[in-house]
């Protein structure tokens, strides 16, 4: 078999990188990228096994990203320094620390709570497509659903959020891995400044209040600095974004591969699918397309020797198409059954919000499939973002009837 363009910053390659994680599994599952310049690492097993292993696989990219580049590009520096506090990006003990505070905020009886709020939201936004006919589903649905939920939990008002969608979007075209012959780093940094001076304004309104994640997340700054104020506005940053951006992909992604699959009349017609169905929404193309780790020891993988420091991108989206692990990995199945699929990784790093996300999509495909009877594609051809490491589109035209 001939080998593709491995460059996964190839626009054709953002558009369907499928094939060339199917060439890498069988061929060079432990690939070297000269362009990104760290190792691919796409089979289940070795993806499975990198994912939970923090003691010889670090989260903090940024760490080695300040050491090797701050004195040449201090824009780096500025980047770096925010996304450090991220407790995705973060080790053991402070990992620790700061997901067990985290985790307080994503009890099952805040994310019960929140419920019939998600419902409300979910019809007031279909209320105002019933009678346009036609919507794009990312920018009228999509995006708004999970930015209003986890804003709301943050008590961001409402007005705001097409401000930090902004910026948002200009933090994830660094994170999610750069456009091909594209720098991001100073478009990330301006998202950054800008967000983080947010932030601090609305913590100095919110000091004092007790229904909010902001006000649980200065509860135990109060608490003997548990959590210092610069971590609580990265991480307030953290929440926001990962709040929407992934779902916001999720529901985006899920709901072209329904269509696509013809598989919205059988949901229609047997609800009780819907939540296998998002599973395998999760597996078949996740929001989250990889993982960036770092070698803190020599490692071999696979009889290739990764040196300490090495970047190494676990690409989840391979791992869920893995034929050693899935019968058929590349048909979109909505009642299959088997093995978990990575989409929200494993071990210490286990995505924060994933129970949130999964109720989300549960309300938002079961109301659309039932206020909508004649739903359908209207675009051709699905507009990808160009990213790496984050899978979704940025629009989705759609009719609704």
């Amino acid at each position: 078999m001939t080998a593709p363009d491995l460059d996964l910053t190839h626009p054709s390659n953002q558009h369907d990188p499928f094939p060339v994680y199917r060439w890498l599994r069988d061929h060079d599952p432990v690939h070297w990228s000269a362009r990104l310049k760290m190792w691919v690492v796409t089979r289940y097993d070795d993806v499975s096994r990198i994912l939970q292993d923090p003691v010889r696989y670090s989260s903090d990219r940024f760490r080695r990203m300040r050491a090797e580049f701050t004195d040449r590009r201090p824009d780096i520096e500025d980047v770096a320094g925010i996304l450090r506090h991220w407790a995705v990006y973060r080790d053991p003990p402070d990992h620790t620390r700061l997901r067990g505070l985290l985790n307080n905020t994503f009890t099952p009886r805040t994310v019960e709570r929140v419920q019939p709020r998600v419902q409300r939201i979910v019809d007031d936004l279909l209320d105002r497509a019933a009678g346009k006919g036609t919507m794009d589903f990312i920018a009228d649905f999509a995006f708004p659903l999970p930015a209003t939920v986890i804003g709301m939990m943050l008590g961001v008002p409402i007005t705001d959020l097409p401000l930090l969608k902004t910026w948002s979007d200009q933090i994830a075209t660094y994170i999610g891995g750069a456009q091909q012959g594209r720098d991001n780093i100073r478009s990330a940094g301006t998202g950054l400044k800008n967000v983080v001076d947010y932030f601090r304004v609305l913590i100095r309104t919110r000091r004092g209040e007790e229904d909010d994640l902001i006000a649980l997340m200065l509860a135990a700054e109060n608490r003997g600095a548990m959590l210092s104020e610069d971590e609580v506005v990265s991480n307030c940053i953290l929440l926001l974004f990962a709040g929407h951006e992934t779902t916001t992909d999720l529901l985006g992604n899920g709901l072209l591969h329904v269509l696509r699959g013809q598989c919205d009349v059988r949901l229609r017609r047997d609800p009780a699918l819907i939540r296998p169905a998002i599973e395998e929404m999760l597996r078949y193309d996740p929001p989250v397309a990889g993982k960036i780790k770092v070698a803190i020891e020599d490692v071999e993988l696979r009889g290739r020797r990764i040196a300490k420091g090495d970047l190494v991108a676990v690409m989840l989206a391979s791992a869920n198409r893995d034929p050693r692990q899935f019968d058929d990995p590349d048909a979109f199945v909505i009642t299959r059954e088997g093995p978990k699929h990575l989409a929200f990784g494993q071990g210490i790093h286990f995505c924060l919000g994933a129970s949130l996300a999964r109720l989300e999509a549960q309300i938002a495909f079961a109301t659309l499939l039932r206020r909508c009877s004649n739903l359908r594609l209207t675009d051709d051809v699905p507009r990808w973002k160009p990213q790496i490491f984050f899978r979704g589109l940025s629009a989705l035209h759609v009719a609704v009837s």
